[in-house]
C-alpha cells in the first residue's frame, strides 16, 4: 500500500484531540433528569491519548486559526500537510432529528455542531487528487458507529481508503464513562511497555489489531462497571484481502527490526514467500534438513550427515526409479524429517539454487523435478492435506470437487506426465487414520513404477494406525526404517555430525582445543549408539543398548547445554564430559534446567507452549494456560512469560499470525509428546549436576 509519504520515522504525523465539557453547568448541584452529563473529564480524556499518541511520533496539529471551534479544528486538520492524523473526540454524540439522520458531535452551548462526521469523511474521500492525511478518527460519542457503517464509505475498496473509525459504540448504542479514551490509552501504553507486541518483522501494529485489542479492553471496563457497550470500526468486505490494513502506519512497532522486514528478506525467504502454499511448510524441509536446529544455526550451513545408503536408494527413487511408493519410518528424533527435508531441498525447483549449502554435500544428489508437490502434515486434516497437493500440481479453488479432493480424482489431476507426492509427519498429522486409509493407502496401491501417475513418498512413525501402509511398502521392498542402521554407522555420522557444530562459532573450534573436540564428539557418539557400552563389557555384542530417542535430536541438545559450561580443553576430561550425556530426554531437560534454577518460570512456560496446535501460540494464551501448571493455579503475569520466553527460546520457534501477534511452539514433536505426557514440575528446578 503506497500510504503517499516516507517510512515511519520521517512521516509528518499530527492529533487533534479534543473533549468537550458542556459550558454554564452547575458543577455542584444536581441537573436535571433529562440533562446531558456535563463531561467534566472529557478535556483530560483527549490530553491522556494525546500524550500517548505522541509517544508514537505524533506531535499536536495546532489550527491556523486560534480562535476556530471544534468543526473548523477538525476541517482545519484535514487539509493540513500532515501525513498521517489521528483526530480523537470525547463528547456528546447526536444523531440529526431530521434530514440524513446524521452523527453530529454536541457542542460547548449543548447544541449540535453545524457539520455532521460523515462531511469529515467526505472531506477526505471525495477529494482523490488532493492532499489530504492518511487519518484514524477514535469517536468516544454515544452512536459513534453511525460514522463507522456509512454506506457510501463501505463500497469504496479498503485500499483506497484514507479515512478509517474507531467508534465507542453501535449507532442506536450509549457510551459510557469514558471507555473508550481510556481504552485506548490503556492498549497504546501496553505496547509501548512491552506488555503487548507484535513480532518486531512488522514495521506497524496493525490497525485491526488495535481495534480489538481495544474493544477487548472496553468489554472488561464494561463488565467491571456495568452497562455493555461494545466498539464499533470501519467495515471491510470479506472477499477482501486485509494485507493494506496491516501495513496502515497509524501506530509505528516500537520493537520493530528493520533488518526483519520484508524487504530486507534473504534470498531463502523470498524463496519461502513464493511457496505460497502454506501446508508445503518449506522452512520445516529446510531446517530439518539442515540439521541445524539444536543449536538455531539457521540454514547458513549443512550439517546432514550419515544416512548415505537410504540417500542413494531414494535418490534413484526420486529420478523415477523402482515401484512408486515408499516409507521411512523409524523412532523419534531419528532423522527421518531431515533426510526426506535435504532430498526436498535438492529435488524441488524453487528451493534447489537457494539452498545448495545444505545438499551439495551428499553422495548422490536427486535431479530437479518440477512436478514434485510437498505436504508437513503435522496438525493438518484429510481435506487440508489433499488440497494442498492438488494446489501444487496446478488445481484451482474452484476446480475443487464438493466433497473434496479423493486419490483418483488426485491420479486424473496428475496426467500422463505424473507427479511426485512427499508427505513428511504423517503421524503428527490430525486423524491420521482417516488420511492413510482414504487417501494414502489407495494413492499407494495405484503407485506405479517409472514417472506416470503420482508417486507417493511418506514419513511417518511405526505405530498401528500405518500398519498398512507399512506393510504395503514393505511388501513392495519400499520400506526404509533408520532404527535398522548398523550402530557403527550410526556412530560415525553422530561423531561427524556433533565434530561439524563444534567447529563453526564455538569455543571448540580453536586450534587449541581442537584435540578436545574431536574427543568430545567422540564420547557423545559412543554414548548415544552404545559403542562405548561395548567397549566397556556393559551389555553384549549382540545386544546393543537401544536410544528412545534419535541420537541426531539428543546429541544436539546435549551439546547446546555442553557449550553453556566452560571450555574443556584437556581431551581426557572432554571426552568424559561426552560419555555423560543423558541417553533419557527427561534426563537431558533436567540436566539444562537445573543449572537454570534461577528461572522459576521457565519450566510452566515449556509445559504450556507443548500445548500449542498449529503455527503456534500468542503470549496472551500462554499466560492463560500457565495457570494449569502454577502451583496456586493462577496465570503467570504476562511480563514473567515473556521473560521465560526469551530465556527458553532454545527450545522454541516462532511464526508470524495475521495479525502480526508472534506465535511460539516448540522446535521439536519429540519435545511436545514428552512434555504433554510428563510436565515439568518445580523439582526439576532443583535438581543438581
Amino acid at each position: 500500500m503506497d500510504n503517499g509519504g516516507s517510512r515511519s520515522g520521517a512521516m509528518d504525523r499530527r492529533v487533534l484531540a479534543k473533549g468537550v465539557e458542556l459550558e454554564g453547568r452547575d458543577k455542584e448541584g444536581p441537573q436535571p433528569l433529562d440533562a446531558l452529563d456535563p463531561l467534566l473529564e472529557a478535556p483530560q480524556h483527549a490530553v491522556d491519548v494525546s500524550e500517548v499518541v505522541r509517544r508514537f511520533g505524533y506531535r499536536r496539529h495546532d489550527p491556523a486559526n486560534s480562535g476556530a471551534d471544534l468543526s473548523e479544528e477538525v476541517r482545519d486538520a484535514l487539509k493540513s500537510p500532515a501525513e498521517v492524523l489521528i483526530v480523537h473526540l470525547v463528547a456528546h454524540g447526536r444523531l440529526a432529528d431530521t434530514g440524513e439522520r446524521g452523527l453530529h458531535v454536541v457542542g460547548g452551548d449543548g447544541s449540535n455542531l453545524d457539520d455532521p462526521v460523515s462531511s469529515w469523511i467526505s472531506l477526505i474521500e471525495s477529494h482523490p487528487k488532493k492532499p489530504r492525511p492518511l487519518t484514524l478518527f477514535i469517536l468516544d460519542l454515544c452512536h459513534a458507529g453511525v460514522a463507522a457503517a456509512l454506506p457510501w464509505h463501505q463500497e469504496m475498496p479498503a485500499g483506497r481508503r484514507r479515512a478509517w473509525v474507531l467508534a465507542a459504540t453501535g449507532s442506536q448504542d450509549q457510551a459510557f464513562n469514558y471507555r473508550l479514551s481510556r481504552a485506548t490509552r490503556t492498549v497504546l501504553e501496553s505496547y509501548l511497555d512491552g506488555i503487548s507486541t507484535v513480532d518486531p518483522s512488522c514495521e506497524y501494529i496493525p490497525l485491526p489489531t488495535v481495534g480489538r485489542e481495544i474493544a477487548r479492553e472496553v468489554a472488561t471496563l464494561s463488565a467491571q462497571e456495568g452497562f455493555e457497550q461494545r466498539v464499533d470500526g470501519s467495515r471491510v468486505a470479506f472477499t477482501e484481502s486485509v494485507e493494506h490494513l496491516e501495513e496502515l502506519p497509524f501506530f509505528p512497532n516500537p520493537r520493530y527490526d528493520s533488518l526483519l522486514r520484508p524487504s530486507a528478506m534473504s534470498e531463502v525467504d523470498t524463496a519461502i514467500a513464493s511457496l505460497v502454499d502454506e501446508a508445503f511448510d518449506a522452512r520445516h524441509f529446510m531446517l530439518r534438513g539442515a540439521g541445524s536446529e539444536p543449536l538455531d544455526r539457521g540454514l547458513g550451513q549443512g550439517y546432514f550427515h550419515g544416512r548415505e545408503q537410504e540417500v542413494r536408494l531414494l535418490t534413484d527413487w526420486l529420478n523415477g526409479e523402482g515401484s512408486g511408493f515408499r516409507v521411512v519410518t523409524g523412532k523419534p528424533g531419528v532423522g527421518k524429517s531431515a533426510l526426506l527435508g535435504v532430498l526436498v531441498c535438492a529435488a524441488h525447483p524453487q528451493l534447489r539454487e537457494v539452498v545448495r549449502n545444505l545438499w551439495f554435500p551428499l553422495p548422490a544428489k536427486p535431479a530437479c523435478n518440477d512436478r514434485l508437490a510437498v505436504v508437513h502434515a503435522r496438525r493438518r486434516d484429510l481435506d487440508q492435506i489433499a488440497d494442498s497437493v492438488a494446489r501444487q500440481m496446478g488445481a484451482e479453488d474452484k476446480d475443487r470437487p464438493v466433497d473434496g479432493w479423493d486419490a483418483e480424482q488426485l491420479i486424473q489431476l496428475a496426467g500422463p506426465d505424473g507427479y511426485t507426492l512427499v508427505i513428511d509427519a504423517l503421524d503428527e498429522a490430525d486423524n491420521p487414520s482417516d488420511i492413510t486409509q482414504a487417501l494414502l493407502l489407495p494413492l499407494a496401491r495405484a503407485a506405479p513404477a517409472g514417472h506416470a501417475g503420482i508417486r507417493l513418498l511418506v514419513g511417518t512413525r511405526s505405530e498401528p494406525p500405518f500398519t498398512a501402509l507399512l506393510q504395503l511398502a514393505q511388501e513392495d521392498y519400499g520400506l526404509i526404517n533408520l532404527d535398522d542402521t548398523r550402530p557403527n554407522d550410526i556412530y560415525q555420522a553422530v561423531r561427524e555430525y556433533v565434530g561439524d557444530l563444534l567447529a563453526v562459532d564455538t569455543p571448540y573450534a580453536a586450534r587449541d582445543a581442537v584435540n578436545a573436540a574431536n574427543a568430545l564428539a567422540e564420547g557423545i557418539a559412543e554414548r548415544l549408539t552404545g559403542k562405548g557400552d561395548l567397549m566397556r563389557g556393559e551389555v553384549r555384542p549382540d545386544e546393543p543398548k537401544p536410544l528412545g530417542w534419535g541420537e541426531f535430536l539428543v546429541a544436539g541438545l546435549y551439546l547446546h547445554h555442553v557449550l553453556s559450561l566452560p571450555t574443556e580443553h584437556d581431551p581426557g576430561r572432554a571426552r568424559e564430559l561426552g560419555l555423560q550425556v543423558p541417553r533419557d530426554l527427561a534426563d537431558l531437560l533436567g540436566l539444562d534446567l537445573a543449572r537454570r534454577a534461577d528461572q522459576p518460570d521457565l519450566h510452566v512456560v515449556l509445559n504450556s507452549v507443548a500445548h500449542a496446535e498449529g503455527s503456534g501460540m500468542p503470549e496472551r494464551l500462554i499466560a492463560e494456560i500457565t495457570a494449569v501448571f502454577t502451583p496456586d493455579k493462577d496465570p503467570l503475569p504476562l511480563r514473567q512469560v515473556q521473560q521465560a520466553l526469551e530465556q527458553s527460546r532454545f527450545y522454541l520457534r516462532q511464526d508470524i499470525d495475521t495479525d502480526g501477534t508472534t506465535l511460539y511452539r516448540l522446535f521439536h514433536e519429540g519435545l511436545v509428546e514428552h512434555l504433554r505426557a510428563n510436565p515439568l514440575g518445580p523439582q526439576e528446578q532443583g535438581q543438581s549436576t
